[in-house]
């Protein structure tokens, strides 16, 4: 385009200038007038002639007579100004030709100049596009190559998933058939002893009246250890923070606001390891250690009970025998195993302001601020027990849940009522018929408080408040975790708890963890413990059940549903009771 428009501008400038200029065309003589023009002044000019105006003179005396009247001056002086304008138009017009061919010529150069910049535009233009072209390519290969690079480490991610997967199963398979012998060859040696002592042909007998009354009498004497320890424990923990309110006493202050990342969900697992002897492998949704390589929980026991190792006796005469850094199980003076967490930690939600008073004694107290302005106070004991807890409404109205710096009644196990265990599956009732499997209680005329601890330690209270399980859902192995699409089977019992929390906010729904019998009692232990834990977040993640009201407890293979040491997937489940009634007078 450009060339073509250049080579028609040379063209019509050389047509421009190569055209004649127009111009006035010369006079000539009138054809009727055929005598010479009279000579103004001077010889005397051959007769007949003309003035420049046509006057014909005949002769001298009529030329003289002109002269005098002025006629042949006027009639020159007409001619004259004829002439001038001539010339001046001819000259006008000249000029005036001069100037379109000028403007021809401008007009030309100005439409190369603008095909030049429109060449110049398109080029520009063509530039851009190559380059912008050049820059997607780049853009989308720099797009592929990070997603293939997030698929190789999601692939790498499943890979290892599954490796642990099957390591694990490994792992029970190989406890299976550990315990199946250490079994086999325990009974053998008792039928070897039994056929040494006992008269041929006596079968063995069966559990006497007196063992089971020996049985009760070891339970009653632990459980009257356990509620002097704790009644001890609980006293401090209550006098500290009277002291810390009275200003005789102070306490270390950790204020902190909760983000997502500080969070539990529950589909994410957790650290427990097999062997209970060791401590856990840090996994990413384990707790978040500090500098020194301790969590916030191992440092609180710490100052609590003096130390958090495996292997190591506590203050209180427990011994540590696993820590997965959230949770560390003991075993008692009387040989029986327990697991210690923060009862406080199923209260942090993405937006609270978390507010931590730690005492000179290792407890502590929480106050949780809600986004609402309503907030959550737990008193807990030096090794992160639960001891009081009070919801406090938006606008100010107190509600306590339970009190154990109270002194507790004592309990007498063979005189509680005698409950005959009925199991209701929250799969086969509606949610009407699960909010009165909640509401109902098996006390007849036994008015007696409870407290917290006595519920959680004592089987015989328990029993107490029905429980409901949760037998749509199932633990794989080892896990507990809970996926989303597995919390649908949650949605009916979900639902009755809110209501009954929305009805009575004083509400408090105890959450149970058991597993199969398979691996060692102590990881099992942890891991019911977070069964538990887990079935309490997903009922506040998917059915806004309010986390104050509920409390979680792990007792491993304690109590068999199916009593058999193989890997009984019935064996691994969670149950809920409402124990509002157990802990009221």
């Amino acid at each position: 385009m450009y060339r073509v428009l250049k080579s028609t501008t040379s063209l019509t400038m050389c047509v421009a200038l190569a055209l004649p200029v127009g111009a006035f065309a010369q006079p000539v003589s009138d054809p009727q007038a055929s005598a010479e023009f009279c000579i103004e002044e001077g010889t005397q000019p051959d007769f007949p002639c003309s003035l420049p105006d046509g006057t014909e003179v005949l002769d001298a005396e009529q030329l003289n007579t002109l002269r005098e009247d002025g006629t042949v001056a006027e009639a020159f002086r007409a001619e004259a100004a004829r002439t001038a304008g001539i010339v001046n138009a001819e000259t006008q017009a000249t000029a005036e030709a001069q100037a379109l061919a000028r403007a021809r010529v401008a007009a030309a150069a100005a439409a190369e100049a603008a095909a030049a910049d429109a060449q110049a535009a398109t080029d520009k233009a063509a530039s851009d596009a190559e380059a912008a072209v050049q820059a997607a390519a780049a853009k989308a290969a720099e797009t592929q190559a990070a997603a293939d690079a997030k698929a190789a480490e999601a692939q790498a991610a499943m890979d290892a998933e599954a490796q642990a997967e099957a390591d694990r199963e490994a792992a029970v398979a190989a406890q299976i058939e550990a315990d199946a012998q250490a079994r086999q060859s325990a009974e053998a040696s008792a039928q070897s002893e039994a056929n040494a002592t006992a008269p041929s042909g006596q079968a063995e007998a069966d559990p006497t009246a007196a063992q089971v009354e020996a049985d009760l009498a070891a339970q009653q004497a632990a459980e009257q250890a356990r509620s002097e320890q704790r009644a001890a424990e609980a006293a401090a923990a209550a006098a500290a923070a009277a002291a810390a309110d009275s200003g005789e006493a102070k306490a270390d202050v950790v204020t902190e606001e909760i983000t997502a990342e500080d969070t539990r969900s529950s589909n994410q697992e957790f650290s427990t390891t097999l062997n209970s002897q060791t401590n856990a492998t840090t996994t990413a949704d384990a707790p978040a250690k500090e500098d020194d390589g301790m969590s916030k929980f191992e440092k609180a026991l710490l100052l609590g009970l003096g130390a958090v190792a495996v292997g190591a006796v506590l203050n209180n005469g427990s011994k540590v025998m696993s820590n997965s850094g959230d949770r560390l199980v003991v075993q008692d003076p009387n040989g029986d195993l327990r697991v210690l967490k923060d009862d406080a930690a199923l209260l942090r939600q993405s937006g609270d302001e978390v507010r931590r008073e730690t005492f000179n004694d290792g407890s502590s107290r929480t106050t949780v601020v809600k986004p609402d302005g309503s907030k959550v106070v737990t008193i807990l004991g030096r090794d992160g027990t639960v001891l009081r807890r009070i919801n406090v409404d938006p606008q100010g109205n107190e509600f306590v849940l339970f009190d154990d710096t109270r002194a507790e009644e004592n309990v007498v196990v063979n005189e509680l009522p005698q409950v005959e265990h009925h199991n209701t599956l929250a799969s086969q009732q509606d949610e009407e018929a699960l909010r009165t499997a909640l509401a109902t209680q098996l006390r007849d005329n036994h008015t007696q408080r409870f407290s917290l601890r006595q519920v959680r330690d004592i089987r015989q209270v328990r029993a107490l408040a029905p429980e409901v399980e949760l037998d749509a859902l199932r633990f794989a192995t080892g896990s507990a975790a809970i996926q989303p699409e597995q919390a649908r089977a949650l949605a009916k019992i979900g639902s009755a708890i809110s209501n009954a929390v929305h009805n009575d906010p004083r509400t408090v729904i105890l959450i149970e963890g058991h597993t199969d019998a398979v691996g060692d009692a102590g990881y099992n232990l942890a891991l019911s413990d977070r069964r538990a834990e887990t079935v309490a977040l997903a009922l506040t993640e998917y059915f806004d059940v309010p986390p104050a009201n509920l409390i979680t407890q792990g007792y491993g293979e304690s109590n068999l549903k199916v009593p058999t040491v193989t890997a009984e997937p019935a064996n691994r489940r969670a149950v809920v009771r409402n124990i509002t009634g157990l802990l009221r007078q």
